[in-house]
């Protein structure tokens, strides 16, 4: 049988990544930033100042149609995993910290596995796996995936050093769940801020790392608890962006779509999703958002000073990549590492329209705010639909950038690929260029085949489909979604499935499921399958497993 190209180029990638030895594999960093839109960073079209993440995507490429799993926890672990938050025990949130010997455990280990709420010990991790083809293994920041028990916490769960907090929020300027390894620890240091903390550990721990006398590769996860609130800037940064939002979210969310479309980004008919109205699905903080016009001087002037707060933690971000990048450039690293970057969902309005704050909190160190407010949001991930917690556009579409040089030719470098694909490739991308494998059994326990697959073809040249002939489905809280090709359908919880045409319709804008009956029966009954296989229940039932509420057996 004659093969194809790119199934010629499949099999010599497969083949010159097992071969490799340890010290010519490439190392792997993946920075992950969270509650942050897709319309926030410069390169996706955002108004944020984020020259070093866009020198990230000029010199390597953009997807325009990546999703995650719509919060925190939940992407964390289908992340570290490459399985669905479900079979990695994660299918809600994380169990919080009892403060104590954690006695309430085996109450919920007569629930369902998949609504435990921490990372399954018979799950391997994305580090463990790395371990087995030589790597040196390191995490920074939020970690979110197992809390209570210290069996379940980074050091524990394969990371060889560990430098954060363990819960899902933290204060920025006196984090109270510090971590260094497996010792809580206070913060120490002049104008401690979590985003340059967490940048300065990781690069002391790629120093260490490259003491070691074996050569071996690194893999570094930096998950930046940045833009989540508490909403808390430097001051510095705070200053940089106030009076830059006065124009308002109708204004700028026309602007940041004729950029996205100008980038290439979307398709030059993409519509922008309207102006939310009142919504059921987000409670009290559900009111619709009012235009920008209808506001007072004084209600301009607050908003202004809010989103000024977001736009600077980004910002922050991006000064701290910038640091990052520069070390690997120093250290003659650079090329030889594979660098992802993505958000953990979309942006969040799980606040009232105007958002939570006081104006006099904003801009001092040690001060901020809870929220931004649901307008702010829905600028924020221009032009979709929704936010985090949903499964439509805002929800879980990521921006995605890949950087690595040694790979990426320059022929492709600063491309927009729009085939689509999901957090489980980016894992089984790391195993693959890695020469890692997933096992078979962990603990005498059979492990779940991923779902994900490899990107390096598409990284390097080919231009065929991540997932063809090959549906990915999502769900969380009720709210679910399946992709297949040109087709999704999505559907918030205990209401009808919504079938949109989603390479014509980016932000959802025609539901076409009255005019095709029969797709949307036909992806509903995929939709079914995978989750029965993946220990989905209704959140009608699943909720009373609710981390939040105490476990029904």
């Amino acid at each position: 049988m004659k093969l194809s190209r790119l199934h010629v180029l499949l099999v010599s990638l497969i083949l010159s990544s097992l071969s490799l030895p340890a010290a010519d594999k490439p190392n792997i960093i993946v920075v992950l930033v969270d509650d942050m839109g897709w319309g926030n960073l410069g390169c996706y079209g955002g108004v944020v100042e984020t020259p070093n993440i866009d020198r990230l995507a000029t010199q390597g490429v953009r997807f325009n149609q990546f999703y995650n799993a719509g919060r925190c926890c939940p992407t964390r672990a289908s992340l570290l995993t490459g399985l669905s938050p479900h079979e990695a025990g994660v299918g809600h949130m994380t169990f919080k910290r009892t403060g104590k010997t954690p006695s309430s455990i085996p109450e919920r280990m007569q629930l369902p596995y998949a609504y435990r709420g921490w990372l399954g010990d018979a799950v391997p991790t994305l580090p463990e796996m790395l371990r087995t083809a030589g790597y040196g293994t390191y995490m920074v920041g939020k970690w979110h995936v197992g809390n209570s028990d210290p069996a379940t916490w980074p050091k524990q769960r394969g990371f060889d050093r560990y430098y954060g907090f363990l819960e899902g929020t933290s204060d920025y300027f006196k984090p109270n769940d510090l971590h260094r390894d497996n010792e809580r620890i206070e913060p120490s240091g002049e104008r401690y801020y979590t985003t340059d903390a967490f940048t300065t550990e990781a690069i002391q721990f790629l120093r260490n790392h490259r003491a070691r006398p074996d050569k071996s590769p690194f893999f570094l996860y930096l998950a930046y608890n940045a833009p989540h609130f508490p909403l808390q800037a430097m001051p510095e940064d705070f200053a940089k962006y106030r009076g830059r939002f006065k124009e308002g979210w109708d204004v700028m969310r026309e602007k940041i779509l004729a950029r996205q479309k100008q980038l290439g980004l979307l398709p030059a008919d993409t519509p922008l999703a309207p102006r939310p109205g009142a919504s059921t699905k987000l409670g009290s903080e559900g009111g619709p958002v009012p235009a920008w016009d209808s506001l007072t001087a004084e209600q301009k002037d607050a908003m202004d000073a809010i989103m000024a707060t977001y736009a600077g933690m980004i910002d922050r971000v991006d000064q701290n990549v910038g640091k990052l990048v520069a070390h690997l450039r120093e250290s003659g690293e650079l090329d030889r590492t594979l660098i992802f970057l993505l958000s953990d969902n979309g942006a969040e309005a799980e606040s009232p329209p105007l958002g939570i704050f006081k104006l006099e909190n904003l801009g001092r160190y040690g001060s901020g705010e809870k929220q931004y407010g649901r307008a702010w949001a829905t600028c924020s991930n221009t032009p979709f639909r929704e936010y985090k917690h949903y499964m439509h556009q805002g929800g879980i579409q990521t921006p995605l950038i890949v950087h690595w040089p040694a790979a990426i030719p320059a022929a492709r470098q600063n491309r927009i690929l729009t085939q689509y694909g999901f957090l489980p490739d980016i894992t089984a991308t790391c195993l693959d260029v890695a020469g890692a494998t997933r096992p078979a059994t962990m603990k005498d326990q059979p492990v779940p085949a991923s779902d994900g697959r490899s990107l390096q073809a598409l990284l390097r040249g080919a231009d065929a489909p991540v997932h063809p002939q090959q549906s990915i489905c999502v769900e969380h809280e009720g709210n679910r979604m399946i992709r297949d090709g040109q087709w999704k359908l999505v559907g918030f919880y205990n209401e009808p499935w919504e079938l949109f045409d989603i390479e014509a319709d980016r932000s959802e804008a025609r539901n076409l499921a009255a005019q095709h009956p029969e797709i949307v029966e036909r992806l509903s009954r995929a939709y079914d399958a995978w989750a029965k296989r993946a220990g989905v229940r209704s959140w009608t039932e699943a909720q009373k497993y609710s981390v939040y509420a105490k476990p029904n057996k």
